[in-house]
């Protein structure tokens, strides 16, 4: 019996010697056992048995081939024949099933359903071809050859192995390249070859193959063109292998290294001791260091040169203990801009698990940082809003009666005056109108507050003067402006424009500091100007421009300027209500907002609101058509209700010689008061008092005596509290601000009194 390894004797008949010049063989080029691949199985004359069973001559392991397979008869004349002996797999010869036919050099003679051999009438191969067919086949190399002439290419049996494809698929038969070359690599394959047909150059050529209904791979093709007889190339004959799995890998790394470049986000890789081999574009322009700069340093050295790493180690030590590292970096750039970081570190692991690199990823937030520290910033600026509108309530109440007080006693000091000798009232004259002077300042100063801390409370629209707007803004502006420029104001007369003063007021503001703070710090204040000009702009428009000399802007900052939360200056510097927000409030008023600056020669901001018509009034004076001096004197019934004593006690000095003055410093007790007598002309109540409010005495007369509640003057220290502002933006009756005019306060009980009377 003969086996794969086994070739010595077949049948009983000695085969010939290795050195024999003539006889045949069997080359196996294919089966179950890819070692056995290119092993040759002499054939002398006499008859031989293919099969898996104990009885055959040359023994095949493999399940597709019967135990007694096929015949195969070299006779005397040197020919063979081969004979199936009724397999269940079949006998093929040429990829065609045969029965019996001659053999010749070249066949290809299958056996069963995987076993393959290449008839040759040599008995053995040489000892050099037989090497290098089974090294071609352990390197899974094939081997290819291209006709110049006739454009067929073919292929060695290993090129179907390598490629994983059914023996025959290549290798059986001679083809055109369209065949099997992908479409898209056609051309530039038939280019190369002719090119290296045409100089004689050695071809080295990637490409894809793609058999029928096999997918594609690809191939290394080399080669070296041959030429004929005549000294003509004719062909190129080389090997190829399949390196799909490399260009899969060639693919991967491509895609990695896109991602890698692509990141908005700084990726570093490092070594084990912390020091960059690596970095993306991101990390370049974030870090504003370019690759070689950062490469074999750490990331710490690199933005802080010449200062002792005092991140690093803590960096590897959180590595080592909890495989990440997470924290914040905090730099300045080159440009003295200053970044803060959102960073974490990862080991990169080999195959094996084995920590060969680290990777650290840096996110920018900065932005987001800034955004956090004014929106802080805006809500703390809120809550001064509310707490200012507070103060000015408790503030205009001892006010209140402060003003009262001094009336009264420079009345008096008028009568004493009369019957004193001379100079002796006169200093103590001066005393009251200073004081008064004083306390008349400290209310105006509490009016601004409440203008400006007003804001969204009130935001209605009405005619407004918009000098006296521009002049507030320019009195809450004036501590900044004086140390920094001469304020310069030019006003023309303008008619009212349709607006909200208190936001009309805080767009004012912002804009006047902006102008202060553009002007550098330390430099003689009457070097620089700001100046505030208000003219008509044209039919229906009146414009505020606002212009300072100071540093200006460049185009690009320029163009950002209303952008939310954008600002070139520090963190807490100005008031953190941003020109966006100016921009909005002026939007909302249907006016327009403008910019123009230069760097160096300062910038100026453009205001154009819409005007009103002549007969509009300002909504700055609700209580005007209350003082009517005309009305003839009647002694009234007055009710004065606040929380606090000193005030129903001014109140009923100032008001006591002239009329029938009673007082509650509660609302209940008001109330009490008002269910038992009802004969009040005039009842002089605070909006704003602990418990039961005055809004809450209101509600109950108006439900228990409507024409009782008709007869209520509010009187207000400043409507902190949505509900206030509501409840006085609707209310139909009068409205007094604390400190009260008495002489306002007398001709509205007088006309009160009148009303009462018919």
């Amino acid at each position: 019996m003969t086996t794969l390894d086994d070739v010595t004797t077949c049948a009983g008949v000695p085969l010939a010697p290795p050195s024999a010049a003539t006889g045949a063989c069997l080359i196996l080029i294919s089966t179950a056992m890819p070692a056995s691949i290119g092993k040759a199985f002499p054939l002398g004359q006499g008859e031989y048995v293919l099969g898996r069973g104990s009885e055959a001559d040359i023994r095949i392991d493999d399940h597709g081939v019967s135990r007694r397979h096929a015949r195969i008869v070299r006779t005397a004349e040197g020919s063979c024949h081969v004979t199936d002996l009724g397999s269940t797999n079949g006998t093929y010869l040429n990829g065609v099933s045969v029965t019996t036919t001659e053999l010749r050099e070249g066949d290809r003679l299958q056996i069963g359903t995987g076993t393959v051999f290449r008839f040759s009438v040599r008995d053995q191969l040489e000892p050099r071809e037989e090497q290098l067919r089974q090294a071609l086949s352990a390197a899974r190399v094939g081997i290819w050859d291209w006709n110049a002439s006739t454009g067929v290419v073919t292929w060695s049996e290993h090129v179907d192995r390598l490629l994983g494809l059914p023996v025959g698929k290549l290798s059986g038969r001679a083809m055109d390249l369209k065949e099997v070359v992908h479409p898209a690599d056609l051309s530039r394959v038939r280019e190369v070859l002719a090119q290296a047909l045409e100089k004689r150059i050695q071809v080295e050529l990637e490409y894809r193959i793609e058999p029928a209904g096999s997918g594609y791979r690809w191939l290394s093709c080399k080669g070296d063109v041959l030429s004929d007889m005549g000294g003509v190339p004719a062909r190129i004959t080389g090997t190829v292998m399949d390196i799909t799995a490399r260009k899969q890998a060639e693919q991967e790394l491509r895609r990695q290294a896109l991602l890698f470049e692509s990141f908005y986000d700084a990726v570093l890789i490092t070594d084990l001791s912390g020091r960059i081999v690596d970095l993306n574009p991101s990390a370049e322009r974030m870090f504003g260091r370019a690759k070689n700069e950062a490469l074999g340093h750490t990331l710490f050295s690199v933005l802080n040169p010449g200062q002792t790493d005092i991140l690093t180690a803590n960096i590897l030590t959180a590595l080592d203990q909890a495989d990440r590292w997470t924290g914040e970096v905090r730099f300045e750039r080159r440009d003295g801009s200053v970044c803060a970081c959102e960073s974490v570190a990862m080991p990169l692991r080999d195959s094996e698990g084995r920590t060969i690199a680290f990777i650290m990823v840096h996110r920018d937030i900065t932005e987001r940082k800034n955004l956090q520290a004014r929106l802080v910033m805006a809500d703390r600026l809120a809550s001064v809003g509310t707490l200012g509108a507070g103060v000015a309530h408790e503030i205009n109440n001892p006010l209140a009666y402060m003003l009262v007080n001094l009336h009264l006693i420079r009345v008096a000091l008028e009568r004493l005056d009369a019957v004193s000798p001379p100079g002796t009232v006169e200093p103590l004259e001066q005393l009251v109108q200073e004081t008064t002077q004083g306390a008349e300042r400290i209310a105006g100063i509490v009016q601004d507050l409440k203008t400006f801390a007003r804001g969204e409370q009130d935001a209605r629209l009405g005619p407004v003067d918009v000098r006296r707007a521009v002049e507030l803004a320019c009195k809450m502006a004036d501590n900044m402006l004086r140390h920094r420029a001469r304020l310069v104001l030019e006003f023309d007369h303008v008619p009212l424009v349709e607006a909200n003063e208190s936001r009309l007021c805080q767009v004012f503001l912002n804009l006047l500091l902006n102008a202060a703070q553009a002007i550098p710090e330390g430099e003689p204040a009457d070097r620089h100007e700001v100046a505030v000009r208000l003219r008509i702009q044209g039919p229906g428009k009146v414009a505020v421009e606002v212009r300072d000399t100071g540093l200006g802007m460049t185009p690009e900052v320029l163009s950002r300027a209303f952008d939310p939360f954008f600002t070139t200056k520090p963190i807490g510097e100005g008031t953190g209500l941003g020109l966006s927000v100016c921009h909005g409030i002026i939007e909302s008023m249907k006016g327009t907002i403008t910019a123009e600056s230069m760097p160096g020669k300062g910038s100026t901001f453009r205001v154009v609101l819409r005007a009103m018509g002549p007969e509009a009034e300002p909504v700055t004076r609700p209580n005007a058509r209350l003082i009517d001096p005309g009305l003839g004197a009647r002694r009234a019934r007055i009710l004065v209700v606040d929380d606090e004593p000193n005030v129903t006690l001014a109140l009923q000095r100032a008001l006591g010689s002239e009329h029938e003055v009673s007082t509650a410093t509660n609302a209940r007790d008001a109330l009490a008061l008002l269910s038992q007598d009802r004969g009040f002309d005039v009842i002089l109540c605070d909006v704003m008092m602990p418990g039961m409010t005055g809004m809450d005495l209101y509600g109950e007369l108006e439900r228990a005596s409507p024409e009782v509640a008709g007869r209520v003057v509010f009187m207000t220290g400043g409507a902190f509290t949505p509900r206030a502002v509501s409840f006085l933006q609707s209310v139909p009756n009068p409205k007094l601000e604390k400190p009260l005019n008495l002489e306002e306060l007398r001709m509205l009980v007088t006309r009160r009194a009148v009303e009462s009377q018919r």
